[in-house]
């Protein structure tokens, strides 16, 4: 190592190298290689370096998330928590740089969690962490953090926290942001979904009207995307770099009664008449408003 190197090289080299001994299986290492990438994260933000930012994150971030997601799976969900617990949302006036790995390893617990073991098996923690996220979030400058909320639909039907509150609360300030999360919501349990769904296209708070293409479109029109985004070429990229619905063979399946409850909200908020006779819950399906 020659003595003129600046210092974010030999950070990068110091990078490297922890990330390869934790892929390893060295527990020291993957907390080292976490730290050292908010490091540099935060270094390069407070300096301006936007360029810098984003080519560490680009050559990192989906393998930092791989190392950490594996540890995960061999050590349990006490890992994450420790990680959870150090760069919590509440530790600083802004999100830490690694809130978006963390959101992507908790995500992939979550599923995996829900999917073999049952709701009441997914922990407090990953849950109230999501909701930390959303109490601070104000949305602008945060696409990543935003897009990695979604997963938390899957929380839904919790017995010790109540992620249908928190999406029903966040509702009037944010509807393209809860209508993802509700989506996820679908996944995980489509009748406390579309019970969740019949409440919010009731409150006059969701009354609203959104910019939709050349004009605008109801708020209740707007939600009525999500049951057919689960059932419309199903094909789920959030959490990031995971084909969850191939690793975990999960397949969506409407179910009648549902599709029976949706089809008369369509005919309550009077929807049905944009639509075709013989329309299916797929042809509710938007082009959602970012």
């Amino acid at each position: 190592m020659t003595a003129d190197r600046r210092p974010e090289e030999i950070e990068i080299d110091r990078l490297d190298q922890q990330l390869a001994t934790a892929e390893n299986g060295d527990m020291n290492a993957l907390t080292k290689v976490v730290a050292t990438y908010e490091t540099q994260l935060a270094t390069a933000h407070e300096k301006g370096e936007s360029d810098r930012y984003r080519g560490i994150s680009r050559a990192y971030q989906e393998q930092l998330i791989t190392v950490l997601d594996d540890a995960t799976q061999t050590e349990g969900w006490e890992l994450v928590e420790d990680f959870l617990d150090a760069y919590h949302p509440d530790t600083a006036d802004k999100f830490p740089h690694v809130t978006t790995i963390l959101q992507n390893v908790t995500s992939r617990y979550l599923i995996r969690t829900r999917l073999s073991a049952g709701i009441d098996s997914v922990p407090v923690s990953a849950l109230t962490f999501f909701s930390s996220i959303l109490d601070q979030f104000e949305g602008d400058g945060y696409d990543f953090i935003r897009e990695a909320l979604h997963p938390y639909g899957w929380g839904i039907g919790h017995p010790d926290h109540s992620v249908a509150d928190d999406i029903h609360q966040y509702a009037s300030s944010s509807l393209p942001l809860v209508n993802a999360i509700l989506e996820h919501a679908f996944y995980a349990d489509q009748h406390s979904a579309v019970e969740l769904l019949e409440e919010l296209v009731n409150d006059e708070s969701v009354q609203q009207t959104l910019p939709y293409r050349s004009g605008k479109i109801s708020g209740p029109r707007y939600l009525l995307d999500t049951p057919a985004g689960a059932v419309s070429d199903f094909d789920p990229t959030v959490p990031r770099y995971w084909e969850w619905q191939e690793e975990l063979d999960y397949e969506f399946v409407l179910d009648e009664g549902v599709e029976t409850r949706i089809r008369e909200i369509v005919a309550e908020q009077g929807v049905g008449d944009e639509l075709s006779s013989d329309w299916e819950i797929a042809d509710l399906t938007l082009c959602r408003v970012s």
